[in-house]
């Protein structure tokens, strides 16, 4: 998953990756590590939807479209998702049928197409934090909107954490997940085994009135012919902070870097970014929407978060000091999963 931030400097300089309107989401998974993950959160967000009222998932279904044998950087998922039990639908290259249903996008005659129905599609990350919120408060658990300074173990053994506002909560256990911040903060006794990636998003603001026709379109997923982007992702419009209803592509670049420290990543988020990447993604988002009259697009920083295995980190680091952290940039769809198993994790353990 990837954090988002604004082109300007937050309250605090720390950004996450919920703070963003869309994300693709889809139950099936070809990785076997992640699979049962993927497969339990999805199959929960209709039961915290219920149980909290607030709505965040939108299931839209997902589009691939992907050259066969793979793009030469990125291997062919079309395999794995033709052979999968879901009622999918798969067009060979050079079979225009899925035009019959999304005569507005456009994807290269050399592409498979296969289209992941429901509940594939995407989800409202701050509806879907607002939720989870409310089932915490609703158990009983307490909120505190602040950033933690500082985590300080005890003689009882407990931890004390104290936030910027000079808020105190001693806990017995303490789960540290800061996203790409995890090294940044001074939170965890020694550096997680994580790497950070720039990456960028492209916003193409649309019409009313392409915004009402597009909605209900599926999410896409396209394995471009590299060059200096590749690895596609993108959600149809929806409305974001500022008003603007808007197409979000994001993709790998030739330009990311590897920051590695907090000034680092603070200079990235607090950056212009459209000079250098908008010609880069500009033509790429224009070509999957060659009808589209654009009214405005503007780029945002972002970043994700890696492991050595690709796969998120959730472990004891310290007696009572537990780290969740590295979406891998698949990790939002999953993450009701991924908190349960951190949560798991704590609830069994007897160090502390």
């Amino acid at each position: 998953m990837a954090s988002i931030g604004p082109t300007t400097q937050g309250a605090h300089g720390i950004w996450s990756s919920h703070d963003d309107e869309a994300r693709l989401t889809r139950r099936i998974d070809e990785d076997d590590r992640w699979a049962p993950f993927t497969a339990c959160a999805v199959d929960a967000y209709a039961d915290i939807e219920r149980r909290s009222g607030i709505a965040f998932h939108e299931p839209v279904g997902g589009l691939t479209a992907a050259r066969p044998g793979g793009d030469g950087k990125n291997g062919d998922p079309m395999p794995f998702l033709a052979s999968d039990s879901s009622p999918g639908k798969l067009w060979e290259p050079g079979d225009r049928g899925w035009k019959d249903r999304w005569p507005r996008l456009e994807f290269p005659a050399t592409h498979t197409v296969h289209f992941d129905p429901a509940p594939a599609g995407l989800i409202r990350p701050k509806r879907m934090i607002a939720a989870q919120e409310a089932l915490t408060k609703k158990a009983g658990g307490r909120l505190i909107d602040d950033v933690v300074g500082s985590i300080a173990p005890l003689a009882t053994g407990e931890h004390q954490i104290t936030t910027n506002d000079g808020t105190i909560v001693d806990a017995a256990k303490v789960v540290v997940a800061t996203g790409a911040f995890a090294n940044t903060l001074g939170l965890l006794p020694q550096p997680a085994d994580i790497t950070v990636k720039t990456e960028i998003i492209i916003l193409g603001e649309v019409s009313a009135a392409d915004a009402d026709d597009l909605g209900s379109y599926p999410t896409v997923l396209h394995q471009i012919d590299p060059d200096r982007i590749d690895d596609i992702y993108m959600t149809p419009p929806r409305t974001f902070p500022d008003g603007r209803c808007c197409i979000k592509l994001g993709a790998n670049t030739d330009l990311d870097t590897w920051p590695t420290d907090l000034e680092e990543m603070q200079r990235w988020f607090g950056s212009e970014t459209d000079a250098d990447y908008l010609p880069l993604l500009q033509p790429a988002l224009e070509a999957l929407w060659p009808d589209v009259g654009f009214l405005s697009v503007r780029t945002k920083p972002c970043v994700v978060t890696y492991t050595p295995d690709h796969f998120p980190l959730i472990e004891e680091v310290q007696l009572g000091v537990f780290v969740a952290t590295a979406g891998n940039g698949a990790g939002a769809k999953g993450a009701d999963a991924w908190g349960a198993a951190a949560a798991e994790l704590v609830l069994n353990n007897r160090s502390a």
